[in-house]
């Protein structure tokens, strides 16, 4: 797994670690290389015996010495499949192939666009992927309306990219009715319509946007809460703004946690203002506790939530629409909350499960490298598929 960067709290970053312990799991070697310094792993990651390596890049600046790191993991390594993650990562493995060779490599993209986190255009990432298309077997994306923009916009070839949505532990994210009673007495919850957003403070997720949504709300029902977890840049303006608009004691900044599971069965609806997503983990984290969703209809939000069952989608940049979503929902009764939570976590089960995802990526990486092996079956997959039959 090649990956830009590595830590707890970034949905990619996250999925990378996810997918590394499943596949060890099934018995295949797995190696992580981040190109920048790793941050703060799963605690399951640092117990296992999976390989974390850094190529030590800084953010933002170019560096050759990298390429040179990257060749000698792959000489020690020398991995059958080389899985990389995110545009930077994805560009530098390719740069790589020609002078090193790698029996398959598979970029993944984890956005509907290359846009940067800060909001400035990703349109040089996505030149430099197309020109170097060759130089992957095959492109992934993690929802089905990032295919055909990025075939558009000459990032990848018709044909060469494909879909193959992340995956949650549904066994980690599960109603806890026990949690849900404890964590509501602990936070002076009782008697109130809990809200939970979960994200980093910037742009593309468009907090205004949930904050003037939730003030209108609270103007029709006073007996709501809205529970903010995540830190960023714009954290002092979001903050003002909700003293602007004179919610800001029912709306409770509590930073980044550690405990997002029982949060989120502490709450009784999940709330996503995004302008820009892929295919969010914490949608997918939020139906498998059994939360009700509202979200705005941007990248793959509409493929995890089902508009009126297992919540409500609504057009990203209107606040009105948003507030009246966020309404509907609260005055559904709770009988018809719970089959909505009971959907969705049955969705996401059927669809997104961990287990599921983890056998559609050894299928993809198996006909790959049997591809590549002239027709013949490798010794590491069969190898891996002894080990989980």
């Amino acid at each position: 797994m090649l990956s830009t960067a590595l830590g707890k709290g970034g949905g990619a970053e996250e999925q990378v670690m996810l997918l590394s312990l499943g596949l060890r799991a099934r018995g295949w070697q797995v190696r992580i290389v981040s190109l920048l310094p790793p941050k703060t792993l799963l605690p399951a990651l640092e117990k296992s015996d999976i390989g974390i390596g850094s190529l030590e890049m800084t953010r933002g600046i170019p560096d050759p010495r990298a390429m040179k790191r990257f060749v000698g993991e792959l000489k020690t390594f020398q991995p059958d499949v080389v899985h990389c993650h995110m545009p930077q990562a994805n560009l530098l493995a390719r740069a790589v192939r020609p002078f090193h060779a790698v029996p398959v490599v598979i970029s993944t993209l984890h956005n509907l666009t290359m846009e940067r986190v800060n909001g400035s255009s990703g349109r040089f990432l996505e030149m430099a992927h197309g020109f170097t298309d060759r130089f992957c077997d095959i492109t992934t994306v993690i929802c089905t309306p990032a295919v055909e923009g990025y075939i558009q916009r000459g990032a990848v070839k018709r044909g060469r990219i494909t879909v193959m949505y992340n995956g949650v532990n549904t066994g980690n994210y599960q109603p806890n009715p026990a949690a849900r009673e404890q964590m509501r007495q602990e936070m002076g919850l009782d008697g109130l319509f809990v809200w939970l957003a979960v994200g980093r403070l910037t742009l593309a997720k468009a907090y205004p946007d949930m904050i003037r949504a939730f003030a209108a709300l609270y103007q029709q029902n006073q007996r709501t809460v809205l529970l903010i977890c995540g830190v960023g840049p714009l954290e002092g303006e979001i903050k003002e703004l909700a003293r602007t608009c004179g919610v800001e004691k029912q709306i409770r900044f509590l930073g980044l946690r550690q405990d997002i599971p029982r949060l989120m069965n502490a709450a009784d609806s999940f709330l996503m203002s995004s302008r820009l997503e892929g295919l969010p983990m914490v949608l997918l984290e939020a139906s498998a506790t059994g939360l009700p969703i509202v979200a705005t209809d941007v990248g793959g939000n509409s493929e995890i939530v089902v508009d009126g069952k297992t919540g409500f989608i609504v057009p990203p940049n209107q606040v009105e629409t948003l507030t009246a979503a966020m309404s509907r929902m609260m005055n559904l009764s709770t009988a018809e909350r719970s089959i909505m939570a009971a959907a969705g976590r049955q969705f996401v089960q059927d669809r997104f499960d961990l287990e599921n995802v983890l056998g559609l990526w050894e299928q993809l990486y198996s006909e790959l490298i049997v591809r590549k092996n002239g027709g013949k079956r490798h010794a590491l997959q069969s190898q891996a598929e002894a080990m989980t039959q």
